[in-house]
Order: structure tokens, then sequence, then C-alpha cells
């Protein structure tokens, strides 16, 4: 995924494997080329992150130790072969220092901590741009936007915390498709070493098989001090 000024977050695709659910027929096989995902480490400055961001790492103690993590999920629609309809998906993010720190990173912003899009939009392709260094992704809007003329397709959780989660979701006028750009302001433990580890839950239709929970584990990510 690439913005406007050439800095661009490389995508992985990760396969999605059905769960087995009892009572119903089992799917054999995994699903390919309907997720990607991608991640980069930045510095916290006004060419990558929001200004209160910015100002929020600058008015705290110059030791403390702050980086945007920037993440990118981008969704792929159903294959003539593999009829597939991305019904939601949530990924996790677990945070994790080395040693016996008595606190390790912690997501001090997350962004979005909601994004909606309007009711009264007509279907198309889920895809959003970069803005003066922060995802312009969509206007946030108070629980029940649906009221307000809008409904939400992510839904963040984990604001300093070391966990968090985001929840997609598909809606009769916006399906799960295109990309969907995510980012963390992670505060890290001086001189320790830092790991995300990233899960990935989905709910898929199938025309036959119904509606099925499908799961895939991205390998542990490694954040470095310094980018």
């Amino acid at each position: 995924m690439t913005d406007s000024t050439g800095w661009t977050i490389p995508l992985q695709e990760v396969p999605l494997v059905p769960e087995r659910t009892l009572g119903t027929p089992p799917v054999s096989g995994h699903l390919a080329r309907r997720l990607s995902f991608g991640q980069d480490l930045l510095p916290v400055s006004e060419a990558y992150a929001p200004a209160e961001w910015c100002a929020y790492a600058a008015g705290l103690a110059p030791e403390r130790t702050f980086r945007l993590l920037a993440l990118v999920c981008s969704f792929y629609p159903e294959q003539p072969d593999s009829p597939w309809i991305m019904k939601t998906g949530s990924i996790g993010l677990s945070l994790s220092t080395d040693g016996e720190a008595p606190a390790g990173a912690v997501a001090r912003r997350i962004d979005p901590g909601q994004r909606t899009q309007p009711v009264n939009s007509t279907p198309s392709t889920v895809s959003f741009s970069f803005d003066a260094g922060l995802f312009s992704a969509g206007v946030e809007h108070p629980v029940g936007g649906s009221a307000t003329g809008s409904e939400w397709v992510v839904q963040g959780y984990g604001a300093q915390q070391s966990r968090l989660r985001w929840d997609f979701r598909s809606t009769r006028r916006h399906p799960l498709v295109g990309d969907h750009p995510l980012a963390v302001l992670v505060e890290l433990e001086p001189d320790k070493e830092h790991r995300a580890e990233v899960l990935f839950s989905a709910e898929l239709k199938h025309p036959v098989l119904g509606l099925r929970r499908h799961r895939a584990q991205l390998p542990a990510v490694t954040i470095p001090l310094t980018t």
C-alpha cells in the first residue's frame, strides 16, 4: 500500500483456515487471496503522526520512547472458484517486552477508535488515503452512528493497554473489501526488545455451507527501538 508521497507498506498474504464446528460438515483446505496484512514502524513526527499524538509524546519526559506502528489490513472480494463472502473480521495485537520490566510496551493512542461510512452512500470498494501524515480514513462518530446517517465499519479497543483489537464488519451498503489502515502510538521500554503478536479471525459466508469462522495466526513481529 502506497500513499501520495511514495511511502510504501509491504503487504503479505494471510491464508485463512476454517475452524471445525460441531454438527456441520468439515471444510477442507484454506482460503487464499482473501486477506493481506502489512506493518511498518515509524518515528513520531508530523510527517507521519497526527499533531495531537506528536504533542502528547513531546510533552512527556525525554527518556520515554515512542514509535508509530502503522498497520494495513487489505480485504479482497470472493473469487469465482471460492464464493466466500467476508462478513466480519477481527485483528488482535498483543504488545510484549522481554525481561522483568515493571512496565512494557503500551498502546497510548489508537486510530481509528471508530470508523464509519454514510448510510445513504452507494456500495463501493472501501479504500482510504493518507492526509498530512494521518490516515484520512473516514470520520469518527459516537456509538449509534446509524441514527445520525452513518454506520460503523471498523471499531477499535485497547487504548492505554498492551492488548488491543479492531473489529471490521460488512454492511448492506459497504462490503468488507479494500484497504483498512490502522495506527498505534506505542510507548516502548528503553533498552528492551519488543514484539507485537498479531492474531486474525473472520466469519465468511458460503452460498451452500453457510456462515463459517476462519482463523489465521501471523508470525510475531519484533518492534525495534529505532527505525
